[in-house]
């Protein structure tokens, strides 16, 4: 039986191969226990030492990514088990004294608690560049190609874009030559109105020549930018103002006057400059026109979305009192209107001095009896009897081209009914 089982091949080459196998293990544990081998794909760390790099602003820019063999040597029953990750490998920064490329030599430790001892690292230098990290601020600048055209009645602004500047972000020695950014984009046809066009920006040199980077090392803020272009519409509008204090019958178109300006020349968008036929500077109180202040100055301030755009920041209106003269009368036309139902109100004057002004014809036609003073009490609440002091309003009731100047009040009694 014995025989025929080493006549078959197969089993004896199986028993061969456990024979190998037990030899092996009788002479690495009993004979020799000890031994060396390759660690492979052990990681460089440039950063073990970061304090030197720091104190001098430098990073590793190229080089540091990298691997190397290291020879180990124990007892084969430890050995056996030790990885890339039981193994340290940092280099030696004694040398680096600032930006530049440096060989470097590679220290190895036993990163566990396992017993082994280091025998070569290979290789046993790596080459590494350093270089500061620096940020840098640089204008974005546009370039327009193709054929756009703006319409007689539009003005196209100043162009920008946005964003206005970049921060780009990489080695010092990488980044020093680029100057600015620039936006191309191309623009045709005609326009009426605001316009944004999108494009990549290009670094570039002082010179204008394209910067080539690598964007693992330097990045930017932004890779985009937009060209805007205003195109706003421009309108003449005329000035118009209002009265206020306007006595009762009085016809102010018989009131000559003149304005330092008639228009003003705005723009804006289509639908502000759509939005309005007139400026609208203000109102003069007529009660204030005398012939010692004749003019009323406004500031203009434009609607939202408009601007203007022949600088005019105010408008003057003159008003033409040639042949105008101001006299006073001692009125006793004192009428009370809208008295309340609960009280009975009375005047505690009996005349009330009243100075006028208008054409030297009319004032002369003029005598108290032509002139009316008016409370009315629905502007004033009455809420239980006593004296009050109350507006008063000046007119003519024939309508004569003339009016009162200044305010006028009237003390008033107020009793129940």
């Amino acid at each position: 039986m014995t025989g025929k089982i080493f006549k078959d091949k197969r089993i004896v080459f199986a028993l061969s191969i456990l024979l190998s196998f037990v030899l092996w293990l009788v002479v690495s544990l009993f004979l020799r226990p000890t031994g060396e081998i390759v660690i492979s794909g052990v990681g460089v760390n440039v950063n073990v030492q970061s304090g030197i790099l720091g104190e001098l602003g430098l990073s590793a820019i190229e080089g540091a990514e990298r691997t190397v063999d290291v020879t180990i040597s124990g007892q084969r029953s430890v050995i056996g088990g030790i990885s890339a990750e039981d193994i340290s490998i940092s280099p030696s920064l004694s040398g680096v004294t600032g930006a530049g490329i440096f060989e470097l030599e590679l220290r190895a430790s036993n990163n566990s608690s396992k017993e082994f001892e280091i025998v070569n690292i290979s290789p046993s230098t790596i080459i590494v560049k350093f270089d500061k990290y620096i940020d840098k601020i640089i204008s974005v600048e546009y370039i327009i190609n193709g054929e756009y055209n703006i319409p007689d009645e539009y003005i196209q602004e100043e162009i920008f874009t946005d964003p206005k500047e970049i921060v780009i972000t990489g080695p010092e020695i990488d980044i020093s030559t680029i100057d600015r950014a620039v936006v191309e984009v191309e623009l045709n046809g005609d326009f009426e109105s605001t316009f944004s066009v999108a494009g990549e920006l290009v670094l570039v040199d002082k010179d204008g020549e394209p910067v080539a980077y690598n964007p693992e090392k330097v990045t930017l803020s932004d890779y985009t930018a937009t060209v805007n272009v205003p195109v706003h519409k421009m309108a003449k509008m005329p000035i118009s103002f209002d009265y206020i204090n306007v006595p009762a019958f009085f016809d102010t178109s018989k009131i000559r006057y003149s304005l330092s300006t008639d228009s003003i020349i705005v723009e804006g968008e289509d639908y502000y400059i759509n939005k309005y036929s007139e400026f609208f500077v203000g109102y003069v109180d007529m009660s204030l026109i005398s012939l010692d202040n004749p003019s009323f100055r406004f500031n203009v301030i434009l609607p939202e979305g408009l601007t203007i755009q022949d600088y005019v920041d105010e408008v003057n209106i003159d008003f033409d009192l040639e042949g105008y003269v101001e006299r006073e009368f001692n009125v006793t036309q004192i009428n009370i209107i809208n008295d309340p139902k609960e009280y009975k109100v009375t005047s505690n004057a009996q005349k009330i001095s009243v100075k006028l002004i208008g054409p030297e014809d009319v004032i002369d036609s003029l005598s108290a009896k032509d002139i009316v003073v008016e409370v009315d009490m629905s502007t004033r609440e009455i809420s239980q009897t006593g004296q009050y002091r109350v507006r008063a309003n000046v007119f003519l009731p024939g309508g004569e081209n003339a009016w009162a100047i200044g305010d006028y009040s009237v003390t008033i009694t107020a009793k129940a009914r």
